[in-house]
């Protein structure tokens, strides 16, 4: 009878769980026991692993489910499941911070690596060596996540072939380059010319640069948006954002917006 008794009270509270009408940290120690109740608890709360009790936190199953819900729940699991791949893998899938507690076998898997960068950028920091010095990969990796410049190599940060492949995705990479080459007037023109957005980043003894500025809305219309002082009224550069994308018009400065010719180009490359 008590067998069947716990059964309907069990079934009652996966039911509750599942409507979130209890929360696992309210149940009492033998339900907190139960390997079902557990599971349905993960699927909808996230830290449930603090609370369940140690003869279940070797379980795989719930481990699996846990870190599936907060992948940094890797660094307080049985070491031996740092060593899963399986786990490992869904663990960075959901936090690829959590790569730093993978054993070192596992930060040197490919299909490891790549998750945990698609999902976090910081991981760079932990990846196995063989791909620190993968250019490709940490082409990749940046790709993803633009602040991973900051991890990378510091020949790579120098390597102007790679920061041009890099930065066509994320303009700001520009904010971490060495000064030599961010005060290279001819190198950031290049740079300029491969995202036009480049032109929020750079230095201020640039700004007034009529080559540069003209440049950057070639390339992208929306670039007049970071256009400083007496240029962001130059016509030329203005006609040149709306002509790339007539989106750019809505940040041209106020006192140009019904220039005769200003308002001709709008109406020109507004028609599809």
């Amino acid at each position: 009878m008590e067998i069947d008794f716990f059964e309907l009270l069990k079934n009652k509270t996966l039911q509750d769980i599942s409507k979130g009408k209890i929360i696992f940290e309210k149940l009492d120690d033998k339900l907190k026991s139960n390997k079902d109740v557990v599971l349905e608890a993960i699927r909808h709360e996230r830290f449930v692993y603090f609370d369940v009790p140690e003869s279940l936190k070797n379980n795989r199953d719930i481990v699996l489910a846990s870190v599936k819900k907060y992948g940094l729940f890797l660094e307080i699991v049985p070491n031996k499941f740092k060593k899963d791949r399986e786990i490992v893998f869904e663990a960075v899938k959901q936090c690829g911070f959590a790569l730093k507690y993978a054993c070192n076998n596992l930060k040197e898997n490919e299909e490891i690596v790549l998750e945990a960068i698609k999902s976090d950028g910081w991981s760079l920091k932990f990846v196995g060596k063989k791909f620190i010095n993968d250019q490709d990969f940490l082409i990749q990796a940046v790709k993803y996540h633009g602040y991973a410049f900051e991890l990378v190599p510091k020949k790579y940060k120098i390597d102007k072939t790679f920061i041009e492949i890099c930065i066509k995705k994320h303009a700001y990479i520009l904010r971490f380059l060495d000064s030599k080459l961010k005060f290279n007037r001819n190198f950031l023109l290049k740079l300029i010319k491969l995202n036009g957005c480049c032109l929020q980043y750079i230095p201020d003894i640039f700004k007034d640069d009529y080559e540069i500025a003209l440049s950057a809305v070639k390339q992208n219309g929306l670039a007049i948006n970071y256009v400083d002082g007496d240029l962001k009224k130059n016509k030329k550069i203005i006609i040149e954002a709306i002509k790339q994308n007539r989106d750019s018009f809505e940040y041209v400065d106020n006192s140009m917006k019904f220039d005769n010719e200003v308002a001709k180009a709008f109406m020109k490359y507004s028609i599809i």
